[in-house]
């Protein structure tokens, strides 16, 4: 615990004075840190305290931070010769805190506290035991699937493709024709929700494709681009042409989202109360479906910047969308069919930030991870991360990739991965895909013996 690295800290006595002038005796030296150098720590511990011999005051300009990303640090109310650096961490990871030369000045003084640097790590967590849905009415179809995949972790990896835009098998197709078996996991997109209607180009109230999947023993996904209106004016006249996904292409508000009694809120309802409806037609045809909304949520911890609207406001808000998402879909909806997977952003260095965005063990079956690029030089870490990141007790996925993954269920144990589709690619039999993987690529991907393909799976029926 925080309180048993914590030192015994006695006040110090206020000698600071309106005197400015730069004597050097009136510098102080490095704090004393209850964090020792090489330490390894509980992740229990959310707080580090800096001791200093006079007191000081902190430079709003210059960031206190750990691993890279800046952490909030607030003067001691009792005790002005002590900072306190709130974190957050996670089980088996490094961490460098970094107090730099100019954060921290000595009050009545010209004079900067010195740069101090310390490392220290959290004890890896044991083996994984993974934990059962967090649904207590979870379907036995969607309990088997689970057990399933816990089984084979470790063991196997199984093969995923994302379905082509329009709801269907064509890109599985296309991966059999070259080599003559179908990803274990195909994953939908309710990307076109908004623009639907029953007979119109993609009709969602047609279960028949991931019926032919599950049919055929492999596993259905789900996962949504969700297109909400620009402005109020577009919702009520539902004009498709102004709605949207990325940040940049909507003002919708995920805060007003949240209040009830406003336009936002009633959409969302009806949008994730039309999905609840298309996830009981599946669910009565005895269909599981391993759930991935509110995908990519964070875009990009290091650069600040959520890429699509249900992230742009923060962490807090898209925690407590997916909260009501849950609610909504569990016990008002009583869809009890899902699998609730969450993806994380993985960023080497901003593992603190990924944590504090996760919604919590409570309700997630799942974690997933998308990569597209330098897949085998970050997969171990971005794989013991997320482990970490839910203490061993979930379920870790490669929920997207671009360039296949080296299969290595040393280091990356993933329960799937989930190659992108390639637009047309069924039609258009492109040498490589969009990615630069060969059929060559494909065909040994698929024939490894540490992945699992339909043809190798069990009816879980």
């Amino acid at each position: 615990m925080c309180a048993a690295i914590i030192p015994a800290i006695s006040s110090c006595k206020d000698d600071s004075s309106d005197n400015t002038d730069p004597d050097e005796s009136t510098k102080i030296g490095a704090p004393t840190v209850s964090v020792t150098e090489g330490a390894e720590v509980s992740t229990d511990m959310n707080m580090i305290v800096l001791t200093y011999a006079k007191p000081v005051t902190l430079n709003p300009s210059v960031s206190i931070t750990l691993n890279g990303t800046a952490v909030s640090a607030t003067l001691n109310a009792q005790d002005r010769c002590i900072v306190e650096v709130s974190v957050s961490l996670s089980a088996g990871q490094g961490y460098t805190l970094n107090v730099p030369e100019r954060a921290v000045a000595v009050v009545g003084t010209p004079w900067f506290a010195p740069e101090v640097t310390v490392n220290f790590s959290t004890a890896a967590i044991p083996a994984p035991v993974f934990d059962g849905l967090v649904n207590p009415s979870a379907t036995t179809a969607a309990v088997k699937v689970h057990k399933f995949l816990v089984e084979q972790n470790g063991k196997h990896i199984l093969s995923g493709a994302m379905s082509n835009v329009s709801n269907n098998n064509d890109f599985a197709d296309w991966i059999y024709s070259m080599t003559a078996q179908y990803p274990a996991l195909t994953c939908y997109d309710f990307v076109h929700l908004y623009a639907s209607a029953s007979g119109s180009w993609i009709d969602y109230d047609d279960i028949s494709a991931a019926t032919a999947q599950w049919n055929n023993n492999g596993l259905v996904a789900f996962m949504w681009h969700w297109n909400v209106p620009t402005d109020e004016q577009a919702y009520r006249d539902h004009a498709v042409n102004r709605y949207g996904f990325y940040s940049d292409d909507t003002n919708f508000s995920i805060g007003r989202a949240l209040q009830e009694g406003t336009w936002e809120h009633e959409c969302i309802l009806a949008d994730i109360d039309r999905v609840s409806a298309i996830f009981n037609k599946y669910a009565e045809a005895g269909i599981p479906v391993i759930w991935r909304p509110l995908h990519e949520a964070a875009g990009s911890h290091k650069y600040n910047n959520p890429w699509f609207w249900w992230g742009r406001e923060g962490t807090e808000k898209t925690i407590a969308l997916w909260k009501l998402m849950y609610d909504r879909m569990v016990n008002v909806n009583g869809v009890n069919n899902l699998i609730w997977v969450w993806t994380a952003q993985y960023e080497k260095g901003f593992e603190v930030p990924m944590k504090a965005a996760y919604p919590g063990n409570d309700v997630v079956d799942m974690v997933g991870v998308d990569i597209y690029d330098n897949i085998d030089g970050v997969q171990a870490d971005a794989y013991a991360a997320l482990l970490a990141m839910t203490d061993g007790r979930k379920l870790v996925a490669l929920s997207e990739n671009g360039r296949f993954p080296t299969p290595d269920l040393t280091a990356a144990p993933w329960a799937y991965f989930m190659e992108w589709y390639t637009y047309n690619a069924h039609v258009d039999k492109p040498s490589v895909d969009s990615f630069g993987n060969s059929a060559a690529e494909y065909k040994a991907i698929f024939d490894n013996p540490f992945v699992m393909n339909r043809e190798s799976m069990p009816s879980l029926k």
